[in-house]
């Protein structure tokens, strides 16, 4: 019989699974495309002022994540934190970018970068909407 049984998601887990990803990745392709995720970070002393996490993914430039502190907000920060995601983009060969944002995110944002709207699905609580964003590079 099969127990299933739930519990928190440990490094050793997470890794274990992530192997196992690999292994199939090789099998079905002869490669495994995982490689560590690289931030680009603005500091003001020891306060973080805005930072923008990416990771290459199988070819393409993955926007995991971009953030910007309120008290840097609309002076252009963000726009230069992601073009210097795109110049890593480029710099590793990637010919497009891609990101994923709920609606009340900053799909806005990314458009203004020239993502383009590729999917949006609705359906998600509060009436919201998960938003699948597309640039080339």
């Amino acid at each position: 019989m099969i127990d299933i049984r739930q519990q928190p998601l440990s490094p050793e887990l997470k890794k274990q699974i992530y192997e196992g990803f690999s292994r199939h990745a090789i099998d079905m392709v002869g490669h495994d495309e995982k490689f560590d995720s690289v931030a680009f970070v603005v500091r003001e002393g020891d306060a973080l002022a805005g930072a923008v996490v990416v990771e290459l993914f199988w070819g393409a430039l993955h926007v995991k994540y971009v953030y910007v502190n309120e008290n840097f907000r609309g002076q252009g920060l963000g726009a230069r934190l992601m073009e210097r995601a795109f110049s890593y983009g480029r710099e590793n060969r990637c010919p497009f970018a891609f990101v994923e944002t709920m609606s009340f995110q900053a799909t806005g944002f990314y458009q203004k970068m020239g993502f383009q709207l590729e999917l949006s699905r609705p359906g998600y609580a509060h009436g919201t909407s998960f938003n699948y964003l597309k640039k080339t590079l």
